[in-house]
């Protein structure tokens, strides 16, 4: 059982960050568009929030600080800043 439970924990942490950012509320489609724009651009995946026509990623870890970028249906990014 505890082997059963070390996979478990194991598997969870491989999931990676785009399981935990979409929290099941977006398709594997959205997060890979969105996960392929922003390690073109240095960044990796944080927190997803969809709104009217965008997504925000909030906690996006690029090499030189944290960001919030703003990715437009298309994966295209629109707007990134740097979090204080």
């Amino acid at each position: 059982m505890r082997c059963f439970s070390l996979s478990i924990a194991v598997l969870t942490v491989m999931a990676g960050s785009a399981f935990a950012a979409s929290e099941g509320k977006f398709s594997k489609a959205t997060v890979d568009g969105i996960t392929k724009s922003l390690t073109a651009e240095g960044c990796k995946l944080g927190e997803i929030s969809s709104g009217d026509g965008f997504y925000a990623v909030s906690k996006a870890e690029c090499a030189d600080g944290t960001y919030t970028i703003t990715v437009d249906t298309n994966f295209k990014i629109t707007d990134k800043k740097k979090k204080e």
